[in-house]
């Protein structure tokens, strides 16, 4: 039986992987390809179409259980949120670990 963290493992999974992570495989999250989009465009329904595709176990949820959508948090950033349910992932905080893990940032205050 698959319970709420399989679920949530699974996302976590795609979400850490590269698109064509995987030889022969699109299978992956683009999160860079949310940024610097224009408002109007079709971007979230795009990368929940592609979640749903590499996690077929997603497919039979609908708009109200599955959802994409993005917060003010000052005057210029955006908070991204994926939404499963009652379940938020900040993936900003995705993205940031991401990067730390690949060396493509620096903390100039680390002693």
């Amino acid at each position: 039986m698959i319970v709420t963290s399989d679920v949530i493992a699974m996302i976590e999974h795609w979400l850490f992987t590269p698109p064509n992570g995987y030889f022969g495989s699109s299978y992956g999250a683009d999160l860079n390809g949310l940024l610097l989009r224009p408002l109007n465009s079709t971007v979230a329904d795009e990368f929940i179409a592609k979640m749903k595709t590499d996690i077929p176990i997603l497919a039979g949820l609908d708009s109200s259980q599955l959802a994409l959508y993005s917060t003010a948090e000052g005057f210029e950033k955006r908070i991204i949120v994926l939404s499963v349910g009652t379940i938020t992932i900040n993936l900003n905080n995705v993205q940031n670990q991401l990067l730390s893990e690949q060396g493509e940032t620096y903390d100039a205050n680390a002693s």
